[in-house]
C-alpha cells in the first residue's frame, strides 16, 4: 500500500502478463454528517471570551474599552466585524437584531437587549467595522434602562417634588433652574 498525496489510499497491483500497473483508488473512510468537531476547535470566525467587560457584557479576546460612562461603553479591538455580531447575539436575551443595509456603514444594532449579568437592565448594543482600519471593530454598549418615576403618596406631594404648588406656582423662585 502507498500514501498518495491527497489523504487518498492506493492500492498497487502489477499485473504479471503484460507487464502494466493496475491502479486501485480507495478513499479513506468519510467522517459521517453527525459528527461534531472537537471541543477544542472554533468554528470559522468564532470569537473567544477576553477579559474585559462592559456592563456585565464580556467582550471577546482582543477588544479593550477604550471609554466608559454612566450609561454608555465604548470599545475596540482587532476582530472580525461578522463574528462580533455573532458573538455578541449569543450572549444577550430578547429585544431585536437590526441588521445593516448595504448603503449603510455596516452597523448592526441589538436593540433593548438584555445582559444576563445585568437582567434588570435594558441595553442597545452597536457593532460596526472601523472607518480607515482595516480589521478593526467597534463596539458601543448603552445602558438605556428607563428610570422609574418616585413613588408619592398624592397629586400635591409630586407638584412638591417637582418644585411647584398644586396650582402650578413655583414654591420658591430663589431655586428656578
Amino acid at each position: 500500500m502507498t500514501k498518495l498525496g491527497f489523504g487518498v489510499l492506493a492500492i498497487v497491483i502489477f499485473s504479471s502478463c503484460k507487464g502494466e500497473q493496475e491502479i486501485t483508488i480507495i478513499d479513506p473512510p468519510q467522517a459521517s454528517a453527525s459528527a461534531k468537531p472537537p471541543v477544542d476547535h472554533l468554528a470559522p470566525k468564532e470569537l473567544l471570551e477576553g477579559d474585559a467587560k462592559a456592563f456585565g457584557l464580556a467582550l471577546p479576546r482582543g477588544v479593550r474599552v477604550d471609554q466608559s460612562f454612566a450609561d454608555v461603553a465604548f470599545a475596540s479591538g482587532h476582530v472580525d466585524a461578522q463574528g462580533a455580531v455573532q458573538y455578541v447575539r449569543a450572549r444577550v436575551r430578547e429585544g431585536k437584531m437590526i441588521e445593516p443595509d448595504f448603503a449603510g456603514d455596516g452597523k448592526t444594532t441589538f436593540d433593548h437587549v438584555k445582559i444576563p449579568a445585568a437582567p434588570d437592565k435594558v441595553f442597545v448594543i452597536s457593532v460596526k467595522p472601523a472607518k480607515g482600519a482595516v480589521g478593526m471593530t467597534q463596539f458601543e454598549v448603552r445602558d438605556v434602562t428607563p428610570t422609574k418615576a418616585p413613588e408619592l403618596p398624592d397629586e400635591a406631594a409630586r407638584w412638591r417634588a417637582a418644585g411647584l404648588t398644586p396650582e402650578g406656582r413655583v414654591l420658591d423662585p430663589t431655586k428656578l433652574q
